[in-house]
């Protein structure tokens, strides 16, 4: 029943000097709202990255020759020159957790010409076989290479929806003849807009078969990078130490390959956006001291505002602990306010950011998602009402120490 009284008394303090306990809660009020605001971002980038990586996939596996980071000084590649066609069957014949496996070579931005129409920093690349599902590429229209395209050395491509647009506005691409400089091709498909997609992004892309590009093209026999998918029900971190373990074995022990996967890449990216929303969340918090700093210094003038009203319940009875919780409960409630009000802008404020995001489409067409994180406010709410009772506990033992004599003479 003191508790209750008490919380009461708070509740009509408040309504009677509405101004003063609103700037003494500000700082609660933006502690919480920040607090909240921080943990909502930060889930709804967590969501966005790992829907992006399942639409990329998380099963696919890359293979970089990469000898000049993790060799030590003084140590030298052998007859080692770079990633093979020969490097796929030799993984492939020693291990059972993967599925495919597809060789890519980078031939950098190049010019296309279609008759008199030019367009320049197209992103050209040649893939092997299994490179579509791997990649989980869609078309829009046309088909991808196939194995006779790969065997034969086909003069063919496909292109990106946006060359297509460029070179061919008003008419159909599949058959229409491309050239690149050295090497014509034949347009076999339209590929559609890619699902997901990481840092700088060129929209203007040309792919044609690995074979065509290094027996008719580019020449050469090295890959810049070989793509793998593990097999359904194969655990990804075990398909990777398998391939790691392989070709640690092909080069004598030697560190010059990297193998990783869109899996543990994920994870690296949610463990950054956890340990940054953290941190911020955390600097966030720093704020609610201030409010309760503020508390304290209210509740002290409070004190000395009433000391001829503690007297007079001190008189009639009122001991030293219903006076304790009674300011107590008065400062918890003037913190918990605040920190409900913080917790209602934060909402309003992570729906206005949900709709301002997906009406630019950023950061893609569904915007950012900023889920409440109920739990979260619940606890950022409780908190800020410790945080008030913590603060509210010395003015409050001033309260109940006062004689009540004394108090009542009070001016």
């Amino acid at each position: 029943m003191i508790i209750l009284q008490s919380f009461l008394i708070a509740l009509e303090m408040l309504q009677r000097n509405k101004l003063r306990a609103a700037l003494t809660m500000l700082g609660v009020i933006i502690g919480v709202m920040s607090v909240t605001m921080i943990v909502m971002i930060s889930t709804g980038f967590k969501a966005f990255i790992s829907g992006q990586f399942a639409s990329l996939g998380s099963d696919t596996i890359f293979v970089f020759f990469d000898p000049f980071t993790r060799m030590r000084r003084g140590q030298t590649l052998g007859a080692t020159e770079g990633l093979t066609l020969d490097d796929i069957d030799f993984i492939l014949a020693r291990t059972d957790k993967i599925e495919l496996a597809s060789g890519m070579k980078e031939a950098g931005s190049q010019a296309v010409r279609s008759g008199d129409q030019e367009l320049k920093g197209v992103a050209v690349r040649a893939v092997g076989r299994g490179h579509a599902e791997i990649e989980r590429i869609e078309l829009k229209e046309g088909r991808w290479f196939n194995d006779e395209d790969q065997r034969t050395m086909a003069n063919v491509c496909v292109i990106s929806e946006d060359v297509k647009a460029r070179l061919f506005p008003s008419q159909s691409a599949l058959g229409k003849l491309v050239q690149l400089p050295g090497i014509t091709l034949e347009v076999v498909g339209v590929s559609a807009k890619p699902k997901a997609s990481f840092g700088p992004d060129n929209p203007k892309t040309l792919v044609l078969p690995l074979s065509t590009a290094q027996k008719k093209w580019i020449g050469g026999k090295n890959l810049d990078l070989i793509l793998m998918r593990a097999k359904p029900g194969a655990p990804v971190a075990e398909a990777v130490e398998e391939v790691w373990q392989i070709l640690m074995a092909k080069s004598n022990n030697k560190p010059i390959y990297r193998v990783d996967s869109n899996e543990s890449i994920l994870k690296v990216f949610q463990q950054v956006i956890g340990v940054a929303g953290a941190i911020l969340a955390a600097i966030a918090a720093l704020s609610l001291l201030v409010g309760g700093i503020g508390i304290m210094n209210i509740m002290l003038v409070s004190v000395t505002e009433r000391t001829r009203e503690i007297g007079l319940r001190k008189a009639v009875g009122a001991t030293k602990v219903a006076l304790l919780t009674q300011f107590l409960v008065e400062a918890g409630t003037l913190s918990l306010v605040g920190g409900l009000i913080g917790m209602f802008i934060a909402w309003s404020l992570g729906n206005i950011v949900n709709l301002a995001t997906v009406f630019y489409q950023w950061p893609n067409e569904d915007g950012l998602a900023t889920p409440f994180p109920l739990l979260s406010a619940i606890l950022a709410a409780a908190f800020s009402a410790l945080i008030g009772m913590v603060f509210g506990l010395y003015p409050a033992l001033n309260a109940a120490k006062l004689d009540p004599i004394v108090a009542l003479r009070h001016e």
